[in-house]
């Protein structure tokens, strides 16, 4: 299963609802992947391959940013 190693987010579920004309007609279920990136991290000084969602990345290079 996907999951972030960094916060730990997986696979979400919902319901997908079908709009036709003016009422609901249907209704679904359906999974919410999150959007998982294989990017190389520094921990510690070591440089190590992890799957990492984008919030997290974001995150990462706006607090080392500001730490400059």
């Amino acid at each position: 299963m996907a999951k972030c190693e960094m916060c730990g987010k997986t696979t979400t579920f919902g319901t997908r609802v079908s709009h036709r004309g003016s009422y609901v007609t249907g209704r679904s279920k359906t999974k919410i992947y999150p959007n998982l990136k294989n990017t190389k991290v520094v921990i510690n000084g070591t440089q190590k391959k992890m799957t990492v969602c984008t919030r997290c990345i974001r995150t990462a290079r706006k607090s080392n940013l500001q730490r400059q």
